[in-house]
């Protein structure tokens, strides 16, 4: 519906002339957000002009920039407004009219408080794909209580099934249902927007933190739906193939799976060169049945090697195996940046700081265009599309109406 005024050619152009209005705040919309952006879409960021995204006041902050806010919102224009007052409703009318997707995670009820109900958004822009990210779906027992990341993996099981087998449960470190949630909403909206070509008409998606948990555990539920045995933790290990995990060389560690009979008698292969053909567990439910004793035999034997022998071996078998690298030796590859996997983004005031690079390789660009905006750093450009004129601005301005 918009054509986007930001002529950046380093954008992609799968959505450039899309106009996304990202209300969101924390990880998964925002994550949502930039995707599009990074895809040609001119996103642009809402916030409160004082309460603004807690994720900006995350630590490491660099000269007044919170590393977590630009990994989630680079690439973005941002305008503050106050939605609690009317004028400021209003700006959110004109924004919505000129818009083809909103992103919002509000609680439940928020934006109705606002008067920007489902039909007042509906009557407003029939085109609109309106993306309303919650943390439990409508309909459960749980979908009026807020969620973070800490709190879906403890409610879903994931924690239940995270750790060591004598440990407590844990929390998985990377927030990996707040960003594949993010991954699932960019989704959904290419989805309606497809629809919308076809049909003429936008619509409402609801991705879910919890759904989100629900299917990242499809493997494990599956298995407790069938068998009626609840996963448990297993460290690094895995529940139904054996050797699989973390084993110590003598100068560090290495993850190896031999996922399967032919794997196994590759890794064995590589551990006694000289056994001859005779391998012992040779089927994937003898080890099974004796995970205890497979996993203390490969560990005697991985226990001689050196970490960098011994992966060189088992890569030249065809075993899959890695070193357990800290984040600081994986991003030390300098082929990472040369692949686009990690990238680097120039930050006003901040030296440049390398952050997750595109998701897909393509042949057209997708590296981000410019750093995560400042609050209300795009406000009076924004208003000014909006029709708003300078004396107009200024009184909305002074009135804390926007900043």
């Amino acid at each position: 519906m918009s054509t986007t005024t930001d002529s950046d050619a380093s954008g992609g152009i799968a959505c450039r002339g899309l106009r996304v209005i990202d209300t969101s705040r924390v990880l998964a919309g925002p994550f949502c957000g930039t995707i599009l952006a990074d895809l040609g879409a001119d996103v642009i960021r809402v916030e409160h002009p004082v309460q603004m995204d807690e994720v900006r006041s995350w630590s490491p902050v660099v000269d007044g920039v919170a590393a977590a806010f630009i990994a989630v919102n680079h690439s973005k224009r941002g305008i503050a407004i106050d939605l609690a007052q009317k004028e400021g409703q209003e700006i959110f009318r004109r924004l919505l009219a000129t818009a083809d997707v909103l992103i919002d995670n509000y609680r439940p009820g928020t934006l109705e408080r606002f008067g920007f109900g489902r039909g007042v958004i509906e009557a407003l822009n029939p085109r609109l794909v309106h993306c309303a990210i919650r943390a439990f779906p409508t309909g459960t027992s749980a979908e009026a209580l807020p969620g973070y990341e800490a709190s879906i993996q403890a409610y879903s099981g994931i924690m239940a099934m995270t750790g060591e087998p004598d440990g407590e449960p844990v929390r998985c470190g990377p927030s990996v249902v707040d960003m594949s949630t993010g991954l699932v909403a960019t989704i959904a909206i290419l989805a309606a927007l497809r629809e919308r070509d076809v049909t003429g008409r936008g619509g409402r998606v609801e991705p879910a933190l919890l759904r989100t948990a629900t299917n990242l555990m499809g493997f494990q539920l599956a298995s407790y739906a069938h068998g009626g045995v609840p996963p448990r933790r297993q460290g690094s290990g895995h529940a139904s193939l054996v050797p699989y995990g973390t084993f110590h060389t003598a100068d560090g560690p290495v993850l190896l799976a031999a996922s399967n009979d032919r794997l196994w008698a590759r890794l064995w292969d590589v551990l006694e060169p000289d056994a001859g053909a005779e391998r012992p567990y040779p089927t994937l439910a003898e080890r099974a049945a004796a995970r205890a004793a497979v996993n203390q035999l490969v560990a005697a034997k991985v226990a001689g090697w050196s970490r960098d022998a011994l992966l060189a071996a088992l890569i030249a078998a065809g075993v899959p195996a890695a070193p357990v690298q800290t984040l600081p030796e994986y991003m030390a590859d300098p082929t990472l940046e040369h692949a686009g996997v990690l990238e680097r983004i120039a930050l006003p005031r901040a030296r440049d700081i390398q952050i997750a690079g595109r998701l897909f390789g393509a042949d057209a660009p997708l590296r981000p265009r410019r750093p995560p905006p400042e609050l209300g750093e795009h406000t009076m450009q924004i208003l000014a599309d909006l029709g708003y004129g300078a004396d107009e601005r200024e009184r909305l301005e002074r009135a804390g109406v926007v900043s």
